[in-house]
């Protein structure tokens, strides 16, 4: 069993772990930088972050509902889940890593070396050894003291729906492209087989704002530190996914890129730090408000914007009667034909209308089975929360402003971009796994030549 979909997931990606105490840059000529990014699709799992309040495991199998959301996520993973990944490098020499950029964890992990568990054996591993500006921490309390000895150090678990990882802490240094900074993270020491066992990429690096254990290993505010040659330009990162497997995705250190939108960017305040959650007034069909947000009084509606989720989520009770309005009669598949016909989905933001056509949020084939890209989740734990993933995310260009603590938002330009060629990139790559609802075509749909 694979993942669910990361900037992808398809992933799972990481809850907060709890800690064990255990006896056992950029150059000045180069101030923004742009990462291609990888996308590859897997076959179905469940993918619940705790961090977000989404059902854990535990939650999960108490809950009436197990069996239904189970099978949700199963069906929808054949058409939905995809994971985008880029390349990093860390150490001195740099060793590269495939690393996952997930808005919603807030650290670095990397297999280390020392890991024997058979996910680990096939990925790239950390040799903190073979790096002569690496550091092992003791506690990550305490994240700039060097380690006494490998038996007088904190381990870290971080749980997953379907597994977990076993880590401790490193620092050394990191670069996205040309940008470099001096940070902790997680090297894993033993890795469950789900999620990593069938994973693409080697590990999975957090751009939330402040989930991680410590400011040092927040890559991110490290990034705006800079090394000796220079720090980002703007305390901004920025994401593009594209509309097709095939199209090109990236996402931007330092600045972001005008190229990429096809409107001005509309600026929100984060309404709660740790996640990207902003404040939105009201769900919109074919332009008109539903009145979705009225309840939740002064507080409205709550978007959360995922890299790390391969759905649109939200309360079971609104989006329940969201997809009645968008035709889907409170379920999230339908049969269809070439007249079958769906309406706009808008997101009124700060009074500015984002909307989402149907292909937007929809997988809908000339003729059969049509999935939504939605799906009613539980109690979050966080009150009403909307998480925003990835069909938001390929409809809109997103920008994250660590400094001012605010989103930006505009509607996303699919098309061909020359610019950034000069930096570190990696095609997009899509791979989905046969089913009798996909015809029981299992070709390798991607832009890397492989099949």
């Amino acid at each position: 069993m694979k993942f669910l979909a990361l900037l992808a997931l398809v992933g799972q990606f990481p809850t907060h772990g709890h800690q064990l105490r255990w006896s056992a840059a950029i150059t000045p000529e180069m101030r923004a930088v742009s990462i291609p990014l990888k996308r590859t699709s897997a076959s179905p799992t469940l993918h619940h972050r705790k961090g977000l309040g989404l059902l854990s495991v535990q939650e999960i199998q108490g809950h009436s509902e197990a069996s239904l959301v189970s099978q949700m996520r199963a069906q929808a993973q054949q058409l939905h889940a995809l994971q985008y990944y880029g390349e990093i490098q860390v150490g001195t020499p740099p060793q590269s890593f495939a690393v996952i950029f997930d808005t919603g964890s807030g650290q670095l992990m990397l297999p280390s070396d020392r890991c024997d568990s058979e996910a680990c054996q096939k990925h790239r591993a950390f040799h903190q050894k073979n790096s002569s500006t690496a550091v092992p921490i003791g506690w990550a309390d305490d994240p700039l003291t060097r380690a006494a000895s490998d038996s007088d150090r904190d381990t870290t678990v971080v749980n997953f729906a379907a597994g977990e990882a076993v880590g401790q802490f490193v620092r050394d240094r990191v670069c996205l492209g040309r940008a470099c900074a001096v940070a902790n993270f997680v090297e894993m020491t033993e890795e469950s087989d789900q999620p990593f066992g069938a994973a693409e990429w080697d590990g999975v690096l957090g751009l939330a704002q402040s989930l991680s254990d410590h400011m040092e290993f927040n890559i991110m505010q490290k990034l705006l530190e800079g090394d000796k040659s220079g720090v980002l330009k703007k305390p901004v990162f920025a994401v593009y996914l594209g509309r097709k497997i095939e199209d090109d995705a990236e996402i931007t250190f330092g600045d972001f890129r005008s190229e990429r939108m096809a409107s001005s960017l509309h600026w929100v305040n984060v309404s709660q730090e740790g996640y990207w959650q902003f404040q939105f007034d009201d769900l919109t069909i074919d332009g008109k408000r539903t009145g979705t947000c009225e309840k939740y009084g002064p507080r409205k509606c709550q978007g959360v914007l995922d890299t790390g989720s391969s759905l649109m989520m939200g309360p079971r009770h609104d989006l329940d009667a969201l997809l009645s309005r968008l035709n889907f009669q409170e379920a999230t598949q339908r049969s269809c034909s070439e007249n079958t016909k769906f309406p706009k989905l808008g997101f009124l933001i700060g009074e500015q209308l984002f909307e989402m056509d149907a292909d937007d949020y929809i997988d809908c084939p000339k003729v059969g089975d049509c999935w939504a890209h939605l799906m009613p989740v539980g109690d979050t734990g966080r009150g009403a929360i909307f998480v925003l993933g990835m069909p938001f995310l390929r409809a809109f260009y997103t920008v994250y402003d660590m400094k001012a603590k605010q989103v930006g938002i505009a509607k996303a330009r699919h098309v061909s971009s020359k610019k950034g060629a000069d930096m570190a990139a990696v095609k997009l790559v899509s791979l989905r796994p046969a089913g009798d609802d996909l015809g029981k075509d299992q070709r390798r749909l991607s832009n890397d030549g492989r099949k």
